[in-house]
């Protein structure tokens, strides 16, 4: 039963939606911004759960012996019932949005959807996905966009560290999907994808990943010497070095689990560091 749950929040993608609404709660506090609206984390949690599980309805190939993947064949009813339940909370909360707020939201879901279904009208690659760099900075991008400029459009400020701030996620998210980029490696040669993994090599994708955990950390410190924030520095500077030691995890584990928790749960022990930093002792 258990197992099952656990499961149920990692494959069903409840605990990825839940990083991205930690990772929204995050811009506000190092921004000084009050939260939002709780609809608008309804509507975060609600997109991604529908996006998540609409990708991995329609995914067919993953790494040998993916436990997700067997999970997804065996539970498309419950995908499409994720997915139905996602586009709810979606829909409820779009009564609290702006007319500029529907015009970008809708433009982002757009992106969202070539990503992963196949629509594109291309004879081989259908999907932005499909396309190596593209899918990773596609990805990346999207996730930045939902998790700092979106927070921060809903409460109508424009932030003094904001540029900061979307730089240093964007780097931080492009480290992440890199890092699964290197597990699908094999998969992405099968379908003659051109990821950066495939296109430079194992060893140098990995040296990547910490080279831009650095310049995350030299971001970090820019902003301390802005701000005068010790802790909101310490806070990245213990996240940057637990996802350098997860990536190095990794590269002796290809379980899906140790992926989803750990390298997807960088996310949310960010967050968490922050929120912890904020704290007003």
């Amino acid at each position: 039963m258990a197992k099952k749950i656990i499961d149920l929040i990692f494959f069903g993608s409840i605990f990825i939606s839940l990083c991205t609404v930690a990772l929204c709660i995050e811009t506000n506090l190092l921004l000084g911004i009050p939260l939002n609206h709780y609809s608008f984390y309804l509507f975060v949690f609600g997109a991604t759960l529908s996006q998540y599980n609409l990708h991995y309805l329609v995914k067919t190939t993953a790494i040998k012996g993916s436990e997700r993947l067997a999970w997804s064949a065996t539970h498309k009813t419950l995908h499409k019932i994720l997915i139905v339940t996602g586009a709810i909370l979606c829909f409820y909360s779009l009564f609290y949005f702006t007319i500029t707020h529907f015009l970008i939201v809708g433009l982002m879901a757009i992106v969202a959807f070539f990503y992963s279904y196949p629509a594109l009208p291309f004879r081989r690659k259908k999907r932005l996905k499909d396309y190596g760099f593209l899918k990773i900075c596609t990805l990346a991008f999207l996730w930045t966009m939902v998790t700092v400029w979106f927070p921060l459009d809903q409460v109508n400020t424009g932030g003094t560290y904001f540029q900061l701030v979307f730089l240093r996620r964007f780097l931080f998210m492009f480290v992440l999907c890199l890092v699964f980029d290197l597990r699908d490696i094999d998969a992405d040669v099968s379908e003659h994808r051109r990821t950066i993994p495939v296109v430079i090599g194992i060893r140098r994708s990995y040296l990547l990943c910490y080279v831009l955990l650095v310049i995350f950390v030299l971001l970090s410190a820019w902003q301390l010497a802005l701000t005068g924030n010790l802790l909101h520095f310490n806070a990245m500077l213990l996240s940057a070095l637990a996802t350098a030691f997860m990536i190095h995890w990794t590269r002796k584990n290809s379980s899906d689990y140790i992926y989803l928790a750990g390298i997807d749960g960088m996310m949310l022990l960010q967050a968490a560091l922050i929120a912890i930093g904020s704290l007003q002792l």
